[in-house]
């Protein structure tokens, strides 16, 4: 009894909405049944109440009325009573009504909806109940932000494989109900516990029009969509599109951000097919577009690296742990490696008629393996970039220091396990008409990756080339005029 109590007064506001708990040991007939039967029982307690007043304010009339020959009776207890009975029905309105507004969890009716669906479900018949136990299914949820977060903690009543079947059968619910839209933003299944997120408004597309709105930053945090951010938990990236897959676009809006973030921020690039980006990025820093000089720009890279550890650790005695960024103010760094594929080709055909010991595509992957393992301490970001990137030119073990993956376009099955490392039919469905595909971001506790929708870089508001040479002329930012090293 305690326990129902304390999980009704988790559903008031304003506590209902952070975390609310509620218990389904009954269909929705029975609570329908116990409530007209409370209902019926409140009824007959005022009926008693009224008729004891009437009595006690009216015994002292029952003299005077026989003297008198006629009966005298007091009606202000019963209209007290009457008036009292108004004011609790007027309450319960009230109370419904705007528990309904602005309580986000009764504004989804989220409780009726679970009743519904366990009893739908037959999720009570389901429970194990071999020792006797009582059969209930135990869910906690809250809305917070427009996301709806449920879990259902699953042991004794759902098995492991209506486990996988839950999610898609609940969202299937929620829309027959409310006749609304409910978008899975994000599916866990861990220890027993079923947890999903939804949100009824997809995620937008974000614009990059005007480089005053960005965010500034010591700290790498680029936004990606209205809802994502590409941040330090994910510093090291990968992007693979097909030609007019909106690659470029989303290139160019993260090098944007990343400079308008913060002025001390610096680019280093690498385009293997020395095409747009390689003229373009000429102007705000160091550019490589052969195989020789890309060797030597990871070198440069690595020993940059080097010399920030040695700068970390200097104080042997300090407990901060810390990036480089946060440490000294001095900006981060970030390798754009863009068609990879391209380069490393060009790499091991130069290989051929070299020595071993002179050969350059084992120092250039060292260097750029070196980069992705321990660059993000020192505040040193990496985003490999292709038309494709087959398993052979980053193997598994750099892809799983990628935290940051976008896969724009269509996909092949060995393109999804390549990038994703799961089969084409296990990633989510994603519109790749309008320069959309599936992005992962580590750290967030996804299961699968998500729909994405690439930026859309303005280029008449803000002109990327002109751009970068303003980015490059404000103070401490990039190396403005550096010469191409091709």
């Amino acid at each position: 009894m305690i326990e129902k109590f304390i999980e009704w007064f988790s559903r008031l506001p304003p506590l209902g909405g952070f975390l609310s708990k509620l218990t389904v040991d009954e269909n929705q007939v029975q609570v329908a049944y116990k409530k007209r039967k409370l209902y019926i029982l409140l009824t007959k307690i005022w009926a008693m109440i009224t008729f004891l007043l009437l009595i006690v304010y009216n015994f002292k009339n029952v003299i005077p009325s026989f003297s008198k020959g006629r009966i005298i009776f007091d009606n202000q207890s019963l209209y007290l009573m009457l008036l009292f009975a108004l004011v609790i029905i007027i309450a319960i309105s009230l109370w419904e009504y705007l528990h309904s507004k602005y309580s986000p969890i009764e504004k989804w009716k989220l409780e009726k909806l679970l009743r519904g669906f366990t009893e739908e479900s037959d999720l009570l018949r389901q429970h194990d109940n071999s020792f006797n136990q009582t059969k209930s299914v135990k869910w906690m949820y809250s809305a917070t932000d427009g996301l709806v977060t449920i879990k259902l903690m699953a042991g004794g009543h759902v098995n492991a494989e209506m486990e996988k079947d839950i999610t898609r059968r609940l969202h299937g619910y929620f829309v027959k109900e409310t006749k609304r839209s409910w978008i899975l933003e994000n599916r866990r299944i861990k220890d027993g516990l079923i947890t999903m997120v939804f949100s009824h408004e997809k995620d937008e597309r974000l614009i990059i029009d005007d480089i005053s709105k960005i965010q500034k930053t010591n700290e790498l945090n680029i936004k990606l969509t209205k809802r994502l951010s590409w941040t330090t938990r994910q510093p090291m990236g990968l992007i693979v599109g097909p030609t007019g897959s909106g690659k470029t676009s989303l290139l160019k809006g993260l090098i944007i951000s990343f400079l308008a973030s913060n002025y001390k921020n610096k680019i280093f690039t690498i385009d293997g097919k020395g095409a747009f980006l390689s003229v373009a990025m000429n102007r705000i820093g160091r550019v490589s577009t052969d195989a020789q000089s890309s060797l030597e720009l990871t070198t440069e890279l690595y020993q940059i690296m080097q010399q920030r550890y040695e700068e970390m650790n200097a104080d042997v005695d300090s407990e901060r742990d810390l990036t480089h960024a946060e440490l000294f103010k001095q900006g981060s760094i970030l390798l754009i490696a863009d068609e990879l594929l391209s380069l490393v080709v060009e790499m091991q055909a130069k290989d051929k008629i070299l020595k071993p010991a002179e050969r350059i595509y084992p120092q250039f992957y060292s260097n750029l393996m070196s980069l992705i393992v321990k660059g993000r301490q020192v505040s040193i970001s990496v985003v490999v970039s292709g038309q494709m990137m087959p398993a052979s030119i980053l193997p598994t073990e750099a892809r799983d220091s990628l935290g940051l993956r976008v896969a724009l376009g269509r996909m092949s099955q060995q393109q999804a396990q390549e990038i994703f490392g799961v089969g084409l039919k296990d990633l989510p469905r994603a519109d790749t008409s309008n320069y959309g595909g599936l992005i992962w971001l580590d750290g967030l506790d996804w299961e699968a990756p998500k729909p994405f929708l690439s930026p859309y870089y303005d280029d008449e508001k803000i002109p990327f080339k002109e751009t970068l040479s303003k980015l490059a002329e404000a103070e401490g930012g990039g190396l403005p005029q550096a010469k191409c090293l091709s």
